[in-house]
C-alpha cells in the first residue's frame, strides 16, 4: 500500500455525545480537494475510511498570529449570537449577561480573563481558555 498523505490545519474538535465519537476537523487548501477525494474517497454511511492523524509541527502562539486572529474573529461571530447569551447564563451561571452582543463580549472577556478580545492568541492560556469555552458552547448548542 503506498502512503496517502495530505497537509492540513487542525480547524475544530467535536464531542457527538449521540455516537459516543470525538469529531477533528481538519482543512485542507481547496486545491487539495479532488486530492483528497482521490485518496480517502468520499464519506459515506455504509463503508468506514480509517485514517491517521499526525501532528507535523507544534503550533506556537505569539503575539496574536495566525490563530489568534482566528480566535478574534471567531470570538465576534460568537458574541453576535444570542443563543450564546443563553449559555452563558445557563451553563455558565451568568445571569448578568445581557441580551446584547456588548454584555455577551464581557461575559467572555470575564471567563478568559482579558479585557479585551484583541488579546486573544497572545498567551496560549487565553487562547485555549476561549477553544474550550467555544467548544462547550457546540456541544451545548448540539444538545439543546
Amino acid at each position: 500500500m503506498t502512503n496517502k498523505i495530505i497537509q492540513g490545519t487542525y480547524a475544530d474538535f467535536k464531542i457527538v455525545k449521540t455516537r459516543n465519537v470525538a469529531q477533528i476537523v481538519v482543512e485542507i487548501p481547496l486545491e487539495e480537494a479532488q486530492s483528497a477525494i482521490t485518496m480517502f474517497g468520499v464519506p459515506t454511511p455504509q463503508k468506514e475510511q480509517w485514517v491517521a492523524v499526525a501532528a507535523l509541527h507544534e503550533v506556537s502562539v505569539t503575539s496574536n498570529g495566525e490563530e489568534g486572529r482566528k480566535a478574534i474573529v471567531s470570538s465576534q461571530m460568537l458574541c453576535r449570537s444570542y443563543k450564546f447569551g443563553f449559555f452563558l447564563r445557563e451553563q455558565m451561571g451568568m445571569a448578568e449577561v445581557e441580551d446584547t452582543d456588548e454584555s455577551r463580549a464581557q461575559g467572555l472577556r470575564a471567563i478568559l480573563g482579558i479585557s479585551s478580545r484583541s488579546e486573544l492568541g497572545k498567551d496560549e492560556g487565553s487562547l485555549k481558555a476561549f477553544y474550550r469555552i467555544k467548544g462547550e458552547f457546540d456541544q451545548w448548542v448540539m444538545l439543546t
